[in-house]
């Protein structure tokens, strides 16, 4: 990926002033860590799910937290949010409370639900400030929860993985990165940990901001659980460069794929188109007679964001690039930023696909959200819209339009 950087680094070059279609909101002063999450309320009883969206203006972003009492909402109420200024905050929920991490300082701040459906602070933030951070930086990518005692938290800077404890918001260690983490011009990329056989999978890779450029090398690093521990790191070149979500099926395959980006660099460069690689039940390195390869299956277009969703299917965002065109001053993260991507079913039996009935063209990155038995894409424009986002709900096979935010998110959970 890195949704941390190369999301912020496209968007604040391609800003736009939404904040002049919205109404004024009426929020939380999200700047106070001491407040309750005031303006962020759900209801006393029934489901309660939590969204974070960023949106940017003239100067920078600013975030917001709604609750959610539906997932059938044909709108947000904007008076019922919390504002996090300073740029893009962050939410996970894990055993029944809410992680917000806040946008302009180094916490995380532990939230309950009350008996009026209304989150309110548990403890003292945590803080990760002496570990360099300026942000509260805490989504799917860097954080895995292991137990209601453990969890780590990947610091992008390093490759340092901190372990620390969602009960009691204390830090209790780290692993420290080997040296192949570290690669001179380059900066640190991962995926997120997946959690199997006692052990945490994920990749290790990196990528030149200024020259949009993605070494085709990257690792497959597996840490053991039980004794804190990088155990093994296995050299990889085939499908650059992971960094989507990392999705495992029924039967305990662990898929790995691409986001978005590193396919600029296939179609402008030349470099190895990226692909999909998986890691069998039982087995703890990828599979080296299996890849699934975008281009034969898409009528030769390259593809990300691979998606499980059972059954043997999945989802892929497919780039259309007969739909633009580019020379040597063209820049590759506008070029991939665009809407002139649509998400395709995938049958993973057959080996076949097709674009998404229900789906126009859009800006490629989409997240899957499953909830309550149901499958939510959130679904953000390209550069031309800004990254808002909308979400969709997939039933029988077609996507359906449902609530549109109004700016980019990418982080959508359940409380209750």
């Amino acid at each position: 990926m890195n949704v941390k950087a190369t999301e912020k680094r496209v968007a604040t070059t391609l800003r736009a002033a939404l904040f002049a279609a919205m109404p004024a909101l009426a929020v939380g002063c999200g700047s106070d860590a001491n407040d309750a999450a005031e303006g962020a309320r759900g209801t006393s009883a029934g489901p309660l799910y939590a969204v974070m969206y960023e949106v940017y203006d003239d100067v920078g972003s600013n975030s917001y937290l709604s609750l959610l009492s539906s997932l059938d909402l044909e709108e947000v109420d904007l008076s019922q949010v919390r504002e996090y200024p300073g740029g893009r905050a962050f939410i996970q929920a894990y055993d029944g409370a809410l992680f917000v991490g806040d946008a302009a300082s180094p916490t995380v701040t532990r939230y309950t639900i009350d008996e009026k459906g209304e989150l309110v602070r548990d403890g003292e933030p945590l803080s990760f400030a002496n570990y360099g951070f300026v942000t509260g930086q805490f989504d799917d990518w860097n954080v895995t929860f292991i137990s209601s005692t453990k969890a780590y938290l990947l610091d992008f800077r390093d490759g340092t993985t901190i372990i620390w404890n969602p009960s009691t918001m204390e830090i209790v260690g780290d692993v420290p990165p080997p040296e192949e983490f570290h690669r001179g011009g380059y900066s640190f990329e991962s995926t997120p940990g997946a959690i199997r056989d006692g052990l945490l999978f994920r990749t290790a890779s990196w990528v030149d901001y200024e020259e949009a450029e993605y070494p085709s090398e990257f690792f497959l690093a597996i840490y053991d659980l039980e004794t804190d521990t990088l155990v093994d790191l296995i050299e990889e070149t085939r499908c650059p460069v992971p960094g989507n979500l990392v999705h495992e099926d029924e039967a305990g395959t662990i898929y790995f794929s691409n986001w978005i980006w590193p396919v600029a660099g296939s179609i402008l460069r030349d470099a190895p188109a990226p692909c999909v690689l998986r890691i069998l039940p039982g087995e703890h390195r990828f599979d080296p007679d299996w890849t699934l390869d975008y281009s034969e299956i898409t009528d030769g277009r390259q593809g990300a964001m691979f998606t499980y969703v059972g059954d043997g299917q999945a989802l892929i965002s497919v780039f259309y690039d007969e739909r633009t065109s580019f020379d040597a001053t063209t820049d590759p993260w506008s070029y991939v930023g665009s809407n002139n991507w649509r998400i395709w079913t995938v049958d993973l039996e057959e080996m076949t696909g097709a674009p998404l009935p229900g789906l126009d063209f859009n800006g490629g990155a989409f997240t899957p959200v499953q909830l309550d038995d149901r499958l939510l894409l959130m679904v953000p424009g390209g550069a031309e819209d800004n990254y808002a986002t909308r979400i969709y709900e997939v039933v029988d096979g077609r996507a359906s339009p449902r609530v549109q935010l109004p700016g980019w998110s990418y982080q959508f959970v359940k409380l209750r």
